[in-house]
């Protein structure tokens, strides 16, 4: 039987096209004027802004807007955040949502930076939550929480200790992440937890002062990021980073670096897998039956022309019982 050209992908019709444009600017609004946007808007720092770029953070200080950029992976990442954070109150109650707490951070020459954020999830029996979305978990499994990440969930706990969520001590309050894989590829989720940390804290106030002291003397402050994700994620890559001269190609981001090293793990992976395959299939030839847990058969298919002549051959299929 002659195979059927695959057909053309359907396209939009003018109408479909237009509510389609109107759809994504309405997600674009949305995202632009949320609370997150506005406080951009307003030149206040938050505890989400801490640990990701001085520089960035620095010119919101000075006014400097920062151009549109498109807002759809933070529109998702949030979304499903709001409906793990749901999920979450199902099972426990007692936890609060998204409160707004304020920490207090202290500089290395005695100033004290007061700074608000909104944790996703506080347990008053001593625990901070934060949820996360990537796409794929083998990087997070690997790398563990960003410094901005750490800065944001142990600044939340001491910001929820001094609101008076917690009833219990300090000292026995812990910290968290949750990642789940946007695409849905993994099913199961990732944790990261570990004590609160007042070492983090006074890292994080550090932070604060380099920044503070750039923006008084009107200086550029530390660009954290790589380059190369800077040119993702950012809007002032045009003006900031795009003509540094310095730039020879050389990756440095560790989820960046990470990534590679996975991806050739996987080749090499893929190779292993290819030679057990064909190991165990020399042993298995004409065997059909089961190991009470796995169905064993061989299924012939027959030769057929596709732009080329495939040959017949015989395909072994093993599968879990059901």
């Amino acid at each position: 039987m002659a195979l059927q050209e695959p057909s053309p992908d359907r396209q939009m019709t003018h109408d479909e096209v237009t509510l389609a444009a109107q759809i994504y600017a309405a997600i674009q609004k949305s995202s632009n004027e949320s609370e997150r946007s506005q406080q951009s808007n307003d030149y206040r720092i938050g505890v989400s802004d801490l640990g990701y770029c001085s520089e960035k953070v620095r010119r919101m200080l000075a006014g400097i807007p920062e151009p549109v950029t498109d807002k759809m992976p933070a529109f998702i990442g949030t979304a499903l955040g709001d409906h793990v954070e749901q999920a979450v109150l199902g099972l426990w109650p007692h936890a609060i949502r998204q409160p707004e707490v304020n920490v207090t951070l202290p500089g290395e020459g005695g100033q004290l930076y007061t700074i608000s954020g909104h944790p996703d999830l506080v347990f008053p029996d001593g625990l901070v939550l934060d949820v996360k979305t990537v796409r794929g978990l083998s990087v997070v499994r690997r790398n563990g929480p960003t410094q901005q990440q750490q800065f944001q969930r142990h600044c939340y706990a001491l910001g929820a200790y001094e609101s008076g969520l917690f009833d219990v001590p300090l000292d026995e309050v812990r910290v968290a992440n949750v990642w789940l894989d946007r695409a849905g590829d993994e099913r199961e989720l990732f944790v990261h937890m570990e004590p609160y940390s007042s070492m983090v804290i006074r890292q994080a106030g550090i932070w604060v002062d380099d920044l503070v002291y750039a923006f008084l003397h009107n200086e550029t402050a530390r660009k954290e990021p790589p380059r190369e994700v800077c040119a993702k994620t950012c809007g002032h890559f045009a003006d900031c980073r795009a003509l540094d001269t310095d730039v020879e190609g050389l990756l440095t981001d560790d989820e960046v670096l990470i990534s590679v090293d996975l991806y050739n793990e996987a080749i090499a992976l893929e190779k292993q897998a290819r030679q057990m395959k064909d190991q165990a299939k020399a042993n298995l030839t004409g065997i059909t039956g089961s190991t009470g847990k796995y169905s064993v058969r061989w299924i012939h298919v027959n030769g057929s022309h596709v732009e080329f002549d495939r040959q017949p051959s015989d395909r072994l299929d093993v599968r879990p019982l059901r």
